[in-house]
C-alpha cells in the first residue's frame, strides 16, 4: 500500500495541468457589468438647446468615486462641463453640469464610470445641438466599450479562489476529517497545517496586490501611479472593494487567530471550537461576493447569499479532495487504512458541497441565463455547460472513491484521485472567473406603456389620469380620463388639449387635441415622441362651466 515516491512528485505536474486547462477553457472576456440604458442627450440624437446637465442612466448602481464625463467638439476641443456626480436621488443616474455655451454642432461625449460590482465601464454618446447639429454620419455612433480585464486581474482572481480552497481544505481536514486519536500526531496534521499557513500568507499577499490592482483598474492608470496616496485614499474610502479590502485583512487576522488559540489551548485536539475559524472564512466568502455581480442585482441578498454558497461548496469540494491526496503519504501503513476513514468523513461533505453547487448555481443562472437558448448561443452559457459537464465528471470519480473507500484492503486510485482535484479545480477557476464573461442580453421587451393619476393642479373637484401606449419613439396613443374627487367619472369637458415636450427642451412641445371617445375618454394619436429621454405631457381640459383642470405628467421614453 506504500505510495511511492515518483508518483507523489507527479501531483505539481497534475496542479499545472488543471491551471493549463482553467486557462484553455477561459477565452476572451468581455463586460457583463453595469449597462447604459440612457442618456440626456440621447445617442445620435439632436436637440434644439443644451440642456443644463448631462444625465447618464445605468441598470444598476454605480459607485460615486473615479467617475469622468467629458465632451468635445468636432476640433476635439474640450467642452465646459462639471465634474461627474452620483445623483443623490437616484444611485443608478449620473450626472454632470454645462457650465458654458455649446454652439450649434456635433459634439462627442465620453464617459467612464465604475459598476457597484467593481468594474470599470466607459463609453460614448453623440449628439447634436442646433439646426447645425443634425447627425448625418449614421455609421460613426456612440456606444458602450467591453471591458476586458487585463492578465494581471485575471492571475490575480484565480489566485485568490484557489488559495480560499487550499484554505476550506486545509480547515476540513483538521476540524473533522482527521480521527481524533490522530489529531496529536504530526506526521497526519503536518501535510493540512503546511497548506493552512501557506494559503493564509498567500491570501494575504493576493489581497494586498487587490488593492492597487483595483486603483489601476479604477483610476485607469499604469502600476507605477496605483500607488500613489490619493488614488489608494479613493479606493479605500469611496468604492465598496476598498471596503470590502479592509474587512478581509480583519477576517484573515481573526481567522489565523482563532487557530492559534486554538492549538494553544489544545481545542482542537477534542474535535471541537472551530466555530471562530469557520464563521470568519464564510464572512470572507461574502466579502469577495459583495464586490461582484450579485452587489448590483435587484435582489442583493439573495444572489449575495447564493454567490457564497456557490464558492463555498466548491472551495470544500475541491480543497478537502486536496488535502485527501496529501494525507496519502502519511496514511501509508495503516490498519485499518487512515485514508479510508478520511474518505468516509469527507463524503457527506463531498455530497453537501454538490447540493449547495447545484442549488446556487440554478439561482445564478436563472438571473443571468434570460432564455435556454442562451446556453448555446452566448460565451456565458457555454462555459456554464462546460462546468455542468465537468462537475458530472467529479461525481462520478467520487462516486469510484466512495465505492473504493467501503472496501478494505483496496488499493487508492492516486491518479483518478488527483484527476478529480484537478478537474474541480478547473471548475473553482471558471466559477471565478464566469463574472468576467459576458452575460446573455434579455430579448428587447415589449415597449412600456405609461399610466398615472394625478389630481389637478387648479382645480379642486377633478382628478387626471393620463394613458400612454406604447411608450417608445414613433406613434403613440394617448387617452385621457377625468373623475371627481370622490372618483365619479367626469365627461362635462368641452375641450381637452396635450401638449408633449421634451423635458430637455420644454419650448419644443407639440400641441394637439384630444378628442372624446364613446366611453368617456378622450383621446389623440400621433408620432409626438421624437427622441428617446424624459418628455413632458402637459394635460389641459376646459370644462362646459369653464374650469379648468390642468396637470403635467413625466415619463421616460424608449428608443
Amino acid at each position: 500500500m506504500n505510495l511511492s515516491l515518483s508518483r507523489w512528485k507527479r501531483l505539481p505536474l497534475m496542479l499545472l495541468a488543471a491551471w493549463i486547462a482553467a486557462a484553455a477553457v477561459l477565452p476572451g472576456f468581455a463586460s457583463a457589468h453595469a449597462t447604459l440604458l440612457s442618456s440626456n442627450p440621447g445617442d445620435q440624437t439632436s436637440v434644439a438647446n443644451m440642456p443644463g446637465s448631462l444625465e447618464l442612466n445605468f441598470n444598476e448602481t454605480i459607485q460615486g468615486e473615479f467617475l469622468s464625463i467629458g465632451v468635445t467638439n468636432t476640433k476635439g476641443d474640450e467642452m465646459p462641463i462639471g465634474e461627474a456626480a452620483v445623483s443623490p436621488e437616484d444611485s443608478h443616474l449620473v450626472t454632470a453640469s454645462v457650465e458654458g455655451e455649446f454652439p450649434d454642432g456635433i459634439y462627442t461625449m465620453k464617459w467612464r464610470v465604475v459598476s457597484a460590482d467593481g468594474h470599470p465601464i466607459r463609453g460614448t454618446v453623440r449628439f447634436g445641438v442646433g439646426s447645425d447639429g443634425v447627425l448625418t454620419d449614421a455609421g460613426v455612433s456612440g456606444g458602450e466599450d467591453n471591458y476586458t480585464p487585463s492578465a494581471d486581474t485575471v492571475v490575480q482572481r484565480a489566485a485568490l479562489y484557489t488559495l480560499l480552497s487550499l484554505t476550506a481544505g486545509s480547515m476540513l481536514y483538521l476540524a473533522f476529517l482527521l480521527p481524533a486519536d490522530l489529531r496529536s500526531v504530526k506526521r497526519a496534521t503536518r501535510p493540512a497545517r503546511i497548506v493552512f499557513w501557506a494559503s493564509q500568507a498567500g491570501l494575504l499577499l493576493v489581497i494586498l496586490i487587490g488593492l492597487p490592482l483595483q486603483a489601476k483598474l479604477f483610476a485607469d492608470v499604469p502600476w507605477s501611479e496605483a500607488f500613489g496616496r490619493e488614488i489608494l485614499a479613493q479606493t479605500l474610502e469611496g468604492t465598496s472593494s476598498g471596503r470590502m479590502f479592509l474587512l478581509q485583512i480583519l477576517l484573515l487576522m481573526l481567522i489565523a487567530g482563532a487557530v492559534v488559540v486554538n492549538d494553544v489551548m489544545g481545542w482542537g485536539k477534542r474535535g471541537g471550537h472551530w466555530t471562530i475559524v469557520i464563521v470568519g472564512f464564510a464572512l470572507l466568502l461574502v466579502t469577495k461576493a459583495l464586490t461582484g455581480h450579485a452587489a448590483g442585482s435587484p435582489n442583493v441578498f439573495g444572489q449575495v447569499m447564493a454567490d457564497t454558497l456557490h464558492l463555498l461548496g466548491a472551495s470544500v469540494w475541491v480543497g478537502g479532495m486536496l488535502m485527501l491526496l496529501l494525507a496519502l503519504p502519511a496514511a501509508a501503513g495503516e490498519d485499518p487504512p487512515f485514508w479510508q476513514k478520511a474518505f468516509r468523513r469527507f463524503t457527506p461533505w463531498a455530497f453537501a458541497s454538490v447540493i449547495a453547487l447545484v442549488l446556487s448555481g440554478v439561482v445564478m443562472s436563472l438571473a443571468h441565463v434570460p432564455a435556454w437558448s442562451d446556453l448555446l448561443t452566448s460565451l456565458y452559457g457555454r462555459l456554464i455547460l462546460v462546468k455542468v459537464a465537468l462537475l458530472l465528471v467529479m461525481l462520478g470519480l467520487g462516486f469510484v472513491h466512495f465505492r473504493r473507500a467501503r472496501r478494505q484492503g483496496d488499493r487508492r486510485g492516486t491518479a483518478s484521485l488527483a484527476a478529480e482535484m484537478a478537474i474541480g479545480l478547473v471548475v473553482l477557476v471558471v466559477a471565478g472567473l464566469l463574472t468576467n464573461v459576458s452575460t446573455p442580453q434579455p430579448v428587447a421587451a415589449a415597449p412600456a406603456n405609461f399610466a398615472a393619476t394625478q389630481p389637478s393642479e387648479d382645480a379642486e373637484n377633478a382628478v387626471i389620469t393620463l394613458e400612454v401606449a406604447p411608450l417608445k419613439v414613433g406613434t403613440s396613443t394617448f387617452k385621457v380620463r377625468f373623475a371627481d374627487a370622490q372618483g365619479k367619472p367626469r365627461t362635462d369637458w368641452q375641450q381637452v388639449t396635450l401638449n408633449v415636450a421634451p423635458q430637455a427642451s420644454p419650448g419644443d412641445g407639440t400641441e394637439m387635441i384630444a378628442e372624446a371617445q364613446p366611453d368617456g375618454s378622450y383621446q389623440a394619436t400621433g408620432l409626438y415622441f421624437g427622441s428617446a429621454g424624459a418628455w413632458n405631457v402637459d394635460v389641459h381640459g376646459l370644462s362646459e362651466k369653464f374650469e379648468q383642470a390642468d396637470r403635467t405628467f413625466t415619463m421616460d421614453v424608449q428608443d
